[in-house]
């Protein structure tokens, strides 16, 4: 069989970098004909990776849910499989699929490149610079506004500039006015910190943003705040981190199948932690469009 293998020698702050040669070298004693792909640019892996799998039948990521992103991305709607090697700092994805550790799924490459394929959802999103498809989670509040400040802080190293992100969003927190429609019905206007538009459960590290939310229920959960008083927005984050702001009447969780945002306003788009355009968006469900191999 021929396989591709994407690995993300940043993962973990570097730590990962010797786990996709380690999985490169156990597929290929499996006797399987493969190919290692190393990239840090996610647009240069994204490239390389794709020309690769034109031949390939089975593509292994390895990383975290930016790597799980990529392989979305290049078998995504197609027949091709994906396994996922978690070796990241989040690895959400792969906790909600209950892959287990890093060592764990490389022991039992054997078993998974023979298991039949699990059918996963996909989130469809059109943006005015394309299309990009989501595993897990699409943000425009909060969360992205973490992700953004993070590529940003350059000169802070790497295994800190998510936690400096954290703080510093947490210190100015920007409250964004959107247009919501969900599945073609009346627009909405929302001002609010927290948005978010979810195929899983968790984001940021476990974060249950949207606790009730399935990869295989062909639905989609929009997450929305109210408009926050800062002591407020502290507040509802605290509970959605132990995932118990449902209750809660200043946030709104509802299920759809597609989502349009727009704004008045330049808001990034992210991804699975990745940036991937600008409102406006339509977000829409790709029912079982994701081939993943896993074993119980």
């Amino acid at each position: 069989m021929q396989i591709v293998v994407a690995s993300n020698p940043a993962a973990r702050f570097g730590r990962s970098e010797p786990v996709g040669a380690l999985v490169a070298a156990r597929i290929a004693d499996l006797g399987h004909d493969v190919q290692h792909i190393v990239a840090v640019d996610f647009a240069g892996q994204l490239e390389q990776t794709r020309f690769a799998m034109i031949q390939a039948e089975v593509l292994v990521v390895v990383g975290g849910d930016g790597m799980v992103h990529l392989g979305a991305n290049i078998v995504g709607g197609t027949s091709k499989r994906l396994v996922i090697v978690p070796s990241g700092s989040g690895n959400d994805f792969a906790a909600t699929l209950g892959l287990g550790s890093t060592e764990q799924v490389i022991d039992s490459l054997a078993a998974i490149l023979a298991s039949s394929p699990d059918r996963i959802d996909l989130v469809r999103i059109e943006h005015p610079d394309g299309v990009t498809l989501a595993a897990g989670i699409v943000s425009v509040g909060f969360d992205a506004d973490v992700n953004v400040r993070s590529f940003r802080l350059t000169r802070v190293p790497s295994r800190l500039r998510y936690q400096a992100a954290i703080i510093a969003t947490l210190l100015r927190p920007k409250h964004r006015t959107f247009r919501v429609r969900l599945d073609g019905g009346a627009e909405r206007t929302r001002r609010t910190l927290i948005a978010a538009i979810a195929n899983n459960r968790v984001f940021g590290g476990g974060i249950p943003i949207a606790p009730r939310a399935d990869l295989r229920d062909g639905r989609l959960a929009a997450v929305f705040a109210d408009e926050l008083s800062y002591p407020g927005f502290l507040s509802v984050l605290s509970k959605a981190l132990r995932g118990r702001h449902e209750s809660d009447p200043r946030v709104h969780i509802v299920d759809c199948e597609s989502a349009e945002l727009a704004s008045d306003e330049t808001v990034i788009v992210c991804a699975d932690g990745e940036i991937v355009g600008r409102l406006p968006v339509r977000c829409s469900i790709m029912p079982g469009a994701l081939q993943v191999l896993r074993v119980e």
